[in-house]
């Protein structure tokens, strides 16, 4: 669903050189990883890692999103559309009480609009790169969840930016979020898409064309619909200690609740292998 009807557009020279791959192939989102590791790494959000990654359990739930803006096939950028689900959202550490009352709003599901990184040494094209990479999330959302909501936490002084640029509502005040204070925003593909139309300033104008171009060539989507190979996900899984945690879990439902355990293991749509 749009809000408005696709028109053809000209090029942005501006614009023109940044392209868009949406995907959850295991060859973009390892590039993907990199990227937001070395800007989380920088901004003081993670401790760097051997593998030079950020794995996040979120990550995992089915319908993540990955997007990776490139230019001139080396990746500049890179956000994702986090789906809800089994691993909860990033932003449940610090606003789960928010987040539970857009789930409740939000039967069909909802995804987090999150893990932004643009490289340092592409910083001074920052606004072009995430026009680039809202306008394809924005496509996608429009598709497959026009109406979902779609929350994001931003540091407070970058609100303005999101504001203007997506039309995003704060419904959270500032909290620390991974060691640094964030507040909670609101969009939605509709929302989004509804605010760029009124093209009442230069960046909902381009975003606009951006968002209602036919047949956009700086767009491609490669999802394959299809889990990551098992190798190269469980070793980030075990660097990150995401598997040591799942394990302990485990471990105290096998001692003092086996029968849910039980119950767990016979509805798994995966045998459990000794």
């Amino acid at each position: 669903m749009t809000t408005s009807a696709p028109r053809p557009v000209e090029a942005d020279p501006a614009l023109s050189e940044i392209d868009v791959v949406i995907s959850d192939r295991m060859e973009d989102v390892d590039e993907a990883l990199s990227v937001i590791h070395d800007g989380f790494v920088e901004a003081g959000y993670l401790v760097a890692t051997a593998s030079g990654r950020r794995m996040h359990a979120s990550y995992l739930n089915p319908g993540t999103i990955f997007f990776i803006a490139r230019i001139q096939g080396e990746a500049v950028g890179t956000c994702a559309l986090i789906a809800d689900g089994p691993f909860g959202l990033p932003s449940d550490r610090a606003f789960v009480e928010e987040n539970d009352a857009l789930r409740a709003q939000a039967p069909e599901g909802m995804h987090e609009a999150g893990s932004l990184v643009v490289r340092s040494e592409h910083r001074r094209n920052t606004r072009r790169i995430v026009m680039r990479l809202f306008a394809a999330m924005t496509r996608v959302a429009l598709v497959e969840f026009p109406d979902a909501p779609v929350p994001m936490a931003v540091a407070p002084e970058n609100e303005r930016f999101y504001s203007s640029l997506a039309g995003a509502l704060e419904i959270a005040g500032a909290r620390p979020l991974y060691g640094a204070p964030a507040v909670l925003l609101l969009t939605g593909g509709t929302s989004l898409a509804t605010h760029c139309a009124q093209r009442m300033t230069p960046s909902q104008r381009r975003m606009d064309a951006l968002i209602t171009e036919t047949g956009p060539s700086w767009l491609t989507d490669r999802r394959s619909h299809r889990p990551p190979p098992a190798a190269w996900l469980e070793a980030l899984l075990d660097e990150q200690g995401i598997t040591q945690a799942l394990a302990d879990q485990i471990q105290l439902l096998s001692e003092r609740y086996p029968h849910a355990l039980a119950q767990i293991l016979r509805t798994a749509r995966t045998p459990m292998v000794a």
